[in-house]
């Protein structure tokens, strides 16, 4: 029989949790979006789990970690979205003399920084712990992506120029609304 002394058995303790919780993380990631698209199958499985993979942090994030990853992404996503709108409105790549189409775009603009700034109070309450607050912060910058695209159909436009990346965001809002409305329960 083989015998181990204290620290080859601290060694190989410490190497196992280190090891499993690796692994047990990224099941958690895996495990999360499984749950998400169950409920939400527009999300995707596949975009759920690289996007939050995308972020380093995420390996070896906890719930509320997880939360901070799906919700730093949507405010990321939510600020390049509102930035390609406000290029759009100095001239970028629609004709801007139409002033329906300024109307629509300046609709997506307020709702996209509306998003922002909702986003950036979800983040300060996972990180203190306020779920509720959180969820209600979630939800109403879920909207933006749909307000931005209802703005272009009620006017006749169809899809807006930012229609790809409405699709985007809102699949990382859906994303982060879903796991803190699952936190602190």
């Amino acid at each position: 029989m083989h015998s181990f002394s204290v620290p080859s058995l601290f060694i190989l303790f410490f190497l196992s949790t280190t090891l499993f919780s690796s692994s047990a993380a990224v099941a958690s990631v895996e495990e999360t979006c499984k749950g998400i698209t169950s409920v939400r199958p527009d999300v995707g499985y596949d975009f759920c789990v690289s996007s939050l993979e995308s972020d380093p942090d995420s390996v070896s994030a906890d719930p509320d970690g997880l939360a901070v990853v799906a919700i730093r992404l949507s405010i990321a996503n939510a600020t390049a979205v509102a930035a390609k709108i406000e290029s759009l409105m100095r001239g970028g790549e629609e004709d801007q003399s139409d002033p329906s189409l300024r109307e629509c775009l300046g609709v997506c603009a307020e709702v996209y920084s509306d998003a922002v700034d909702h986003l950036n109070q979800a983040l300060a309450s996972i990180r203190a712990r306020s779920y509720g607050d959180a969820v209600t912060f979630l939800s109403a910058a879920l909207d933006a992506a749909d307000n931005c695209e209802d703005a272009f159909g009620d006017l006749g436009w169809g899809t807006s120029p930012v229609a790809a990346e409405d699709r985007d965001y809102g699949r990382l809002a859906d994303i982060a609304l879903a796991i803190g409305a699952s936190l602190g329960r």
